[in-house]
């Protein structure tokens, strides 16, 4: 019993924040000599969790509009399972062509886009 204990308090106290430590290091690191910051976030958490209205527009590898709207929910989780719910816009779907969306992502410094080579779509995203 003794030792569960201290293996419990050992991985808590000691082990979890040395992997912080390491991963904090390393990300010292990699800036110092002008590379990326790295995290251990799915891709699609790390993009769509944040508190601004985002505006996204789905497009096929053709570059058709699948569809557009504000995102109302997206699923996160292991699985791998992507969806989203998005609310309407305010304008018709047809008046957004690819090249006005690309010229808006440009624009805007806080504008990402996710490129999902598994479903074959692009999400350019916008946000206020």
């Amino acid at each position: 019993m003794l030792i569960l204990l201290f293996d419990v308090i050992g991985t808590i106290l000691i082990i979890a924040p040395l992997i912080k430590l390491i991963d904090f290091l390393i990300n010292k690191i990699r800036r110092t000599s002008g590379q990326s910051y790295t995290e251990n976030r799915n891709t699609r958490d790390y993009i769509f969790n944040t508190n601004k209205i985002q505006t996204l527009f789905v497009f096929d590898f053709d570059n058709n509009l699948i569809t557009c709207g504000y995102l109302d929910y997206q699923q996160s989780g292991d699985n791998n399972y992507f969806d989203l719910a998005l609310m309407p816009l305010d304008h018709p779907e047809n008046q957004y062509s690819f090249e006005y969306i690309v010229e808006e992502v440009s624009k805007h410094e806080n504008s990402r886009t996710l490129v999902d080579f598994e479903k074959q779509i692009k999400i350019y995203i916008l946000r206020d």
